[in-house]
């Protein structure tokens, strides 16, 4: 397998600040209005990564929050079920939208077996903070901010949630730089559902697997 980007959550250092959502809605949602950053009231609902509860999760005790996000898929269903190619894994793994090719058929919100993707149906004046962010009428998602890694050019870059993040329950990198391959190689690191057998690069530490 091709060299990959992963993002671990521990959910023993998440204090559910909140802090990598509004990051989130002011790196891909915001738009500038007159000099201010302006946000609309529901936006919430489209930021790429938010809390949301998942009880049927084995392991997880009842009624716990998780961020949830794109999970960015090696076997990505929502990739298979886009007609056109709109929906694909670049060079790094990352699951992205090429908003040129999407026909806004709803494929992809469909496939995916985790609920993540979604269409802003509001208004929103102006151009959004980057490239990638969120369009309305196009079936958003996470991409790990993928802007930030073109930005860099060299192949490293720290998504804004990830940077937000004061107590340092985000862990971000390649899976085989030592951070992230050291917590996947302990086993505490835990896929969303791996039943589905979508492969996810998106983990998450449950507080009953302890502390780093």
């Amino acid at each position: 397998m091709a060299r990959r980007v992963m993002m671990i959550i521990d959910m023993n250092s998440c204090t559910n600040c909140m802090a990598c959502v509004i990051a989130c809605l002011r790196e891909n949602v915001a738009r500038q209005n007159g000099g201010e950053v302006d946000i609309p009231e529901d936006a919430i609902l489209y930021a790429r990564t938010k809390p949301a509860y998942i009880d049927e999760w084995s392991g997880l005790p009842p009624r716990t929050p998780i961020f949830i996000q794109c999970q960015h898929c090696e076997n990505a269903p929502c990739e298979i079920a886009c007609p056109t190619r709109a929906t694909y894994k670049d060079e790094k793994g990352v699951v992205r939208l090429d908003t040129s090719r999407c026909v806004s058929c709803r494929a992809c919100i469909i496939a995916c077996p985790y609920g993540v993707r979604s269409v802003y149906r509001g208004n929103l004046e102006g151009e959004p903070p980057n490239r990638y962010g969120l369009r309305p009428g196009f079936p958003d998602k996470c991409n790990f901010c993928a802007h930030r890694a073109d930005e860099a050019g060299d192949g490293r870059w720290i998504p804004a949630c990830v940077e937000a993040c004061a107590f340092n329950a985000r862990i971000f990198g390649y899976s085989d730089e030592k951070h992230v391959r050291d917590i996947v190689d302990e086993g505490k690191a835990v896929k969303l559902f791996p039943t589905y057998g979508t492969e996810p690069k998106l983990l998450y530490i449950l507080p009953s697997k302890g502390r780093r």
